[in-house]
């Protein structure tokens, strides 16, 4: 009986497809990204599967986004902070090669846990912007949030500085802060957290700001689609997909200096 060797497995070549000194094709949540994702396989490590981006939530967006950076850019061993992480998905795959820290309140803000099974990582139970001693300063390569400061309150333009600044506190020299806002697309507007518009101003990005007027026409813009929204979202807005606004990802990266 003849046997056949089975062929070893083609290992996954995957080139960086993030430009660190010009971030700004990832400024705002693209179809096409989910090309460059799934050709690196990404979809699949992180959740198990391909992902459809007319299936896709919001929140699988944005963490193939932080994932991907992190893939390309931060070395195992390093020190990752998820600023509102909850039960993070970034955090469970990363935790047994990098040092993870979560920090988030858990007061349910943003219909977020209340609860998390804290294994494998550091939690503190805090917002940013408190200037948490149990958080180190110059401590993180890498600190980021995905679907967090949005939530962030408009009303005080204070608090928008010392959430920057305590971001920037935490930071180490020459790491990178990375955040995914939810944002809407309306039917005659755009809606962002104004403390978005607050760190393209005050801060030495690595993408540039983009006029919301050509964001709205953008033919590449990914939204969650109605599918989505009504099985995710709907329940918790009680609006429906047109009144509410269609979400897309408005994203922002910077770097501490050396």
């Amino acid at each position: 009986m003849l046997l056949l060797k089975r062929k070893k497995a083609k290992p996954i070549r995957c080139l960086p497809f993030i430009k660190i000194n010009d971030f700004s094709q990832f400024t705002y949540s693209k179809q096409t990204h989910f090309k460059l994702f799934a050709d690196c396989k990404y979809d699949i490590q992180l959740s198990g599967k391909k992902l459809d981006p007319d299936r896709c939530s919001l929140k699988q967006y944005q963490d193939l986004l932080v994932f991907s950076f992190i893939k390309q850019f931060v070395t195992e061993g390093s020190r990752l902070l998820d600023v509102g992480g909850g039960k993070s998905r970034i955090i469970k795959y990363f935790k047994k090669k990098y040092q993870c820290w979560n920090v988030d309140k858990l007061e349910g803000s943003g219909k977020g846990p209340k609860r998390i099974l804290k294994r494998g990582f550091r939690l503190v139970k805090d917002y940013m912007g408190n200037f948490n001693p149990e958080l180190p300063d110059n401590y993180f390569d890498f600190v980021f949030s995905i679907s967090a400061l949005e939530h962030v309150p408009e009303q005080d333009p204070k608090l928008f500085k010392n959430i920057l600044d305590d971001l920037n506190r935490v930071l180490k020299p020459g790491g990178y802060s990375l955040h995914c806002f939810d944002s809407l697309l309306k039917q005659d507007n755009l809606w962002v957290n104004k403390f978005l518009i607050y760190i393209f101003e005050n801060e030495r990005t690595l993408n540039r700001f983009i006029p919301f007027e050509v964001l709205r026409s953008a033919p590449d813009l990914f939204v969650m689609s109605q599918r989505v929204y009504n099985r995710k979202w709907k329940h918790i807005t009680r609006e429906t997909y047109v009144e509410f606004g269609k979400p897309f990802s408005y994203n922002i990266l910077w770097q501490k200096p050396r």
